[in-house]
């Protein structure tokens, strides 16, 4: 059986059958898997902090990448040539991910 568009609400279906002898025994037909994160409570300013930090990394790095690309497409060498201008903007790009004027607790 399936089921189909189950809201984010449920957690569990279950249906009621009857076996041989009469009684009725719980079928489970859906059960939401567990997505929470198991973390102690003193710990999450710090992972979030932490995962902030990576993020503008991932965002700076990729950036960088696309402009050393852009670069080399324009001119012969052009990596090199432009690579003060890329630095500078791909780090910006990273700053605005990190919102360093957001203080870590929030």
């Amino acid at each position: 059986m399936q089921i189909a568009r189950i809201n984010k609400v449920v957690k569990k279906v279950v249906a009621l059958q009857k076996d041989a002898g009469g009684n009725s025994t719980p079928v489970v037909l859906y059960k939401k898997d567990n997505d929470k994160k198991k973390m102690s409570r003193p710990l999450r300013p710090l992972e979030k902090a932490v995962r902030r930090v990576a993020t503008a990394q991932v965002a700076a790095v990729q950036s960088y990448l696309d402009r050393h690309d852009r670069s080399n497409s324009k001119n012969q060498d052009g990596w090199i040539q432009d690579l003060v201008p890329n630095l500078v903007k791909a780090g910006k790009r990273g700053q605005k991910k990190l919102r360093i004027t957001r203080s870590i607790m929030n």
